[in-house]
């Protein structure tokens, strides 16, 4: 728990440098917040999240490696204190929703000002939410379960973050060898995974796949 005087032990995981570069550069100007390492992938994000624990982690949506809300899962089950903020350039119900369930407590877009990122780092430490105000709009708050939701849920919603993961990859038209590579994963796994997301949303070939994913903004067409 921090008090009043703990500086805000933050870890930064974006594969743009010159962002992050700009990003801690403005945090070292912050007498409340401490930069305690960055990362470029996802697999270097985790492992030197797990080393530090944080207090609050900075996480692109699309990272090189495991993905994002692979290692998003990992975080929210192994470090039950470290906050996770999302910052992206996507506005996509279903990133939000993946951001939601794995526990984050931010979605912030990279257009606003750096100092609203500050000012959610803030909040993040102290457990509260921060997200966009484009974001807020698409949520709805359960008080009973004192947690935030995606108002309208797409078909999306029925797949797995790490299905999530290997849709984005196939829809870029990669194969699944490449996917496996990416992904650490075996073709097996990754062919599992293209048969049970097909099913899901009832799409039988790869075109079809690109062209519902670009519709969804999983990927930029």
């Amino acid at each position: 728990m921090l008090t009043s005087t703990d500086l805000i032990r933050v870890v930064l995981v974006d594969d743009h440098l010159m962002l992050v570069d700009s990003l801690v550069t403005r945090f070292q100007r912050d007498s409340d917040i401490e930069v305690v390492g960055t990362a470029t992938n996802a697999d270097d994000g985790l492992a030197l999240i797990l080393e530090t624990e944080p207090d609050v982690v900075i996480l692109d949506v699309e990272l090189p490696g495991r993905g994002s809300f692979d290692i998003g899962e990992e975080i929210s089950s192994r470090l039950k204190n470290t906050k996770m903020i999302f910052l992206t350039g996507y506005l996509s119900d279903i990133f939000i929703e993946l951001a939601l369930r794995v526990n984050a407590v931010g979605y912030l877009l990279k257009g606003e000002p750096i100092e609203s990122l500050i000012h959610a780092i803030k909040k993040a430490a102290r457990g509260e939410y921060c997200f966009s105000q484009s974001v807020q709009e698409r949520l709805i708050f359960d008080h009973k379960k004192n947690r935030y939701s995606i108002q309208s849920e797409s078909m999306l919603a029925s797949l797995t973050s790490r299905q999530i993961e290997v849709l984005r990859h196939l829809a870029r038209g990669k194969s699944v060898k490449e996917v496996a590579r990416s992904m650490h994963l075996s073709e097996k796994s990754i062919d599992s995974h293209k048969y049970r997301i097909m099913h899901k949303l009832g799409i039988h070939d790869r075109v079809e796949l690109a062209r519902y994913s670009i519709r969804e903004g999983l990927t930029l067409p």
